[in-house]
């Protein structure tokens, strides 16, 4: 009996399958345990990233109860204690809390009248370029004040050129101690005209545009008074 349209597609879509069927069953048997492995494996990754996001929320949090830890020891005035928590961290190399470690080790240095030793360490901050650019712009200026009566005034102009330009964070802290390196240098002009600009940078803390605007009133310059200043 002769097939019609419909029973002759219906046959070939039994034999296709049949014939699908043969294919998938050849490739299980022959890749069946290849893809066993690569599941497995899959698992094993996606376990171990949830882990590790686990381990580093875990290690983060550790790190930061020891930095309040030892920032509370400082407040309280033990020192040693607070060094040994801060010495722990600076040695970790985590970018966050490793860098403000070695920013109060230094701190505690300076305090401890060990200037030059103290200098030292904000220096390695500064240079380090691990450190986040604005904590290495901190490390720079307390270097520099430590050091600045030792410190030729051309090496100051220099060092602090990057930070002594409005609009910069630090603007009035490195400003005023680079109009104080031109002064020493008979610069009067460059140093007033510096003061000045100062002075009228509302972002300046009040008390400082004060400092500077006497300097510069000292050197016949007519700076903008705190009073003055949108800011006050």
């Amino acid at each position: 009996m002769a097939r019609t349209p419909q029973n002759e597609a219906a046959f070939l879509r039994e034999v296709d399958d049949e014939v699908r069927r043969e294919q998938f069953a050849t490739l299980a048997r022959r890749y069946g345990a290849m893809l066993a492995i690569v599941v497995v494996v899959a698992l094993i990754a996606l376990g171990g990233a949830l882990w590790w996001r686990s381990h580093q929320a875990a290690v983060a949090g550790e790190r930061g109860d020891r930095m309040i830890a030892a920032m509370a020891a400082i407040s309280a005035g033990n020192e040693a204690e607070a060094g040994k928590g801060l010495q722990a961290l600076a040695g970790t190399g985590d970018k966050a809390y490793a860098p403000l470690a070695r920013m109060l080790q230094a701190d505690i240095l300076a305090k401890d009248g060990k200037a030059p030793q103290a200098s030292a360490a904000f220096t390695a901050i500064a240079n380090d370029d691990a450190v986040p650019q604005q904590l290495r712009n901190v490390a720079l200026l307390r270097a520099t004040s430590l050091d600045f009566d030792r410190t030729a005034p051309q090496a100051v102009i220099a060092r602090l050129k990057p930070l002594a330009v409005p609009g910069n964070p630090w603007f009035g802290s490195a400003g005023e101690m680079t109009g104080v390196a031109y002064m020493k240098l008979g610069q009067a002009k460059q140093a007033g005209a510096l003061f000045v600009a100062i002075t009228k940078d509302p972002a300046v803390p009040r008390s400082l545009r004060a400092r500077v605007a006497q300097l510069a009133a000292d050197l016949g310059f007519d700076p903008v008074q705190p009073s003055d200043s949108p800011a006050s």
